[in-house]
């Protein structure tokens, strides 16, 4: 299975699908327990997270990310529907808007697709995103099959 991932508009989606069950696939999306073994660029290599699963409930990712150091991202839960949709804020910073992240989770013959769309991407960031999102994608997938990140 491959991440696809589309542009148009400022919007980047991304689309996946997992073996796993729609609540599992949820479920990993919102413990911080899993967030931390899965949450991450490709050069992420310790993620700190907190989640709080409800409407209006903060999270917060912290990732350490090979020669960058630590990033952060927090916002809010904006719409928690278990388990088929997460929707979330991420605030301005000095190089990009506040946007939203969208995530719906639709059981399929294989299990679940997962699509993800972010708005207010600009255009000379869009690939940069979509290569996190897409190693993210990738993480979650080993994450299903045993794949642990150290502690």
């Amino acid at each position: 299975m491959t991440v696809e991932t589309t542009y148009a508009d400022g919007v980047l989606t991304v689309r996946r699908n997992f073996t796993q069950p729609v609540a599992a696939v949820f479920d990993a999306w919102i413990d911080a327990a899993k967030t931390i073994h899965w949450w991450g660029c490709a050069n992420t290599t310790k993620v700190v997270s907190d989640v709080e699963p409800r409407m209006g409930g903060k999270y917060h990712h912290t990732m350490s990310i090979t020669d960058v150091g630590d990033h952060m991202i927090e916002g809010r839960l904006i719409e928690f529907t278990p388990p088929t949709r997460l929707v979330y804020t991420m605030p301005a910073t000095d190089f990009s808007p506040e946007m939203t992240v969208d995530v719906s989770f639709e059981a399929s013959a294989a299990g679940t697709t997962v699509t993800l769309r972010q708005s207010e991407i600009d255009a000379t960031l869009k690939d940069v995103v979509a290569a996190g999102w897409t190693a993210s994608f990738e993480r979650l997938a080993g994450f299903f099959e045993g794949g642990r990140r150290a502690a």
